[in-house]
């Protein structure tokens, strides 16, 4: 398994890991009619436009020796909705065939590495309330669950973890 930058290459590989991570960590929580309009060709468009503009963001993708996108993490330096914390976990998906491999936990690591080196010295992040398997692991990384909560786009409630010190991830 290799952790490397993502291309815009990897957009469609990106896409397929989103909606196949959509689909399985989401169903039951979010509404089915939401994840539906999540396909295959409009997130691998929507990877495309991401990856071809200059970003501050820092998409960072999994894979296997032969190739295959196995996960991704988003991590954006400078933006957070907690204000004492000065950057966010957007994203991290790894396909269920892979996790519990240690793919999410390298990910989590590289991104908080480069959030590091960007200058950044915390990390927050948003999960569904509901989604107990991805909150556990978080806690597993040392993330405190903090005070703060908010709708997602979908209506499902969400919480927050933070990581005050970067460093407790590198």
């Amino acid at each position: 398994m290799r952790v490397r930058k993502a291309t815009i290459i990897d957009s469609a590989g990106l896409a397929k890991v989103q909606v196949d991570s959509y689909r399985i960590a989401y169903a039951g929580i979010l509404p089915q009619d939401y994840l539906d309009l999540f396909t295959y060709a409009e997130q691998t468009q929507d990877w495309r436009e991401l990856l071809s503009n200059r970003m501050d963001d820092l998409l960072y993708v999994a894979e296997t020796e032969a190739g295959e996108i196995t996960g991704y993490a988003l991590g954006r330096p400078g933006v957070s909705d907690i204000p004492t914390y000065d950057s966010e976990l957007v994203a991290l998906h790894v396909r269920l065939p892979c996790q519990g491999k240690g793919i999410g936990r390298q990910l989590s690591q590289t991104i908080a590495a480069q959030l590091k080196a960007s200058g950044c010295t915390s990390m927050m992040l948003w999960v569904l309330a509901q989604n107990q398997r991805a909150r556990q692991f978080y806690e597993e990384l040392g993330g405190e669950l903090l005070d703060q909560t908010k709708q997602s786009g979908a209506g499902a409630l969400e919480v927050a973890y933070g990581w005050d010190e970067l460093n407790s991830l590198t």
